[in-house]
Order: C-alpha cells, then sequence, then structure tokens
C-alpha cells in the first residue's frame, strides 16, 4: 500500500482522482460501494433483539391479565368480607405498616439464637448472590 493510497483511505472525497491511477483502490471501491451504498437497509427486515422479542406483548393478553388480576382481588377482598376500598386504604396506612415491621422487629429478637443466625446467613447471602448478578458482564447489545 503506497502512501496515495493511504491517503485516499484517510480522505476519499479529498483525493478521488486517485481511484483513476490505482487499479487495487479502484477494486475495492467497486465491491464496497456495490455492497454498501447500492444496497440501503430495510429496518423492517432486520430480527428483533431478544429483549425485544421477551418484552413483546399483544394488547388483549395485557387486558386479559389486568382483568384477571382484578378480578382475583375483588374475589379475596369479598372473602374476607371488606370492600376493595377499605382494602386499599388500610394497604396505605403508615402506621399499619409500620406495626407489621415492629411485630415482625420483636418476632425476631425473641426468636432463639438459631433462627437469628439463619436469618442473618440468609441476609447475607441473598444480598451476595443480588451483587453478583449485578458484576456480571451484561447480555445483548452492549456484549
Amino acid at each position: 500500500m503506497t502512501d496515495a493510497c493511504q491517503r485516499y483511505l484517510e480522505d476519499p472525497e479529498g483525493h478521488a482522482g486517485h481511484l483513476a491511477v490505482c487499479e487495487k483502490c479502484r477494486a475495492m471501491e467497486e465491491i464496497l460501494g456495490s455492497r454498501v451504498h447500492a444496497q440501503p437497509i430495510r429496518v423492517d427486515a432486520l430480527p428483533l433483539a431478544p429483549w425485544e422479542q421477551a418484552a413483546y406483548r399483544a394488547w388483549p393478553v395485557v387486558i386479559g391479565g389486568m382483568l384477571a388480576v382484578l378480578a382475583v382481588a375483588f374475589a379475596i377482598c369479598r372473602a374476607a368480607g371488606i370492600s376493595p376500598l377499605t382494602a386499599i386504604v388500610a394497604g396505605m396506612s403508615a402506621a399499619q405498616m409500620r406495626a407489621y415491621v415492629t411485630s415482625a422487629a420483636d418476632a425476631l429478637r425473641g426468636a432463639s439464637l438459631a433462627w437469628q443466625i439463619v436469618f442473618g446467613a440468609a441476609f447475607v447471602v441473598i444480598n451476595a448472590v443480588l451483587v453478583v448478578l449485578l458484576r456480571r458482564a451484561p447480555r445483548g447489545i452492549d456484549a
């Protein structure tokens, strides 16, 4: 490869006259030009990425799933003998959530030493697994 070829490769538009002199560069331009410039990319012909296929859901499936979840929630409220509005208000009550957390903490404090060790070990193991999963190499477009 000569210096003229190198200059042409760095700036093809500025050294367009080089193609008339160099047979190798002219052949390379013909090969690249026919493959790259003559065939525009058709986006609809490209395959979907794995995360695009996995995330795709038809709207009837989404609406049907939402209606199924609402039906189960209403059935649970009916079985418990409360109205759905009462369940929503009770679920958003900060005082009641604080009472649940306090009672769980009291139960853990009152538990035997073996259960406290098991709980602590499970906490450490689960968080270690989450850290390992967050640190692994990404897959897909970033890989």
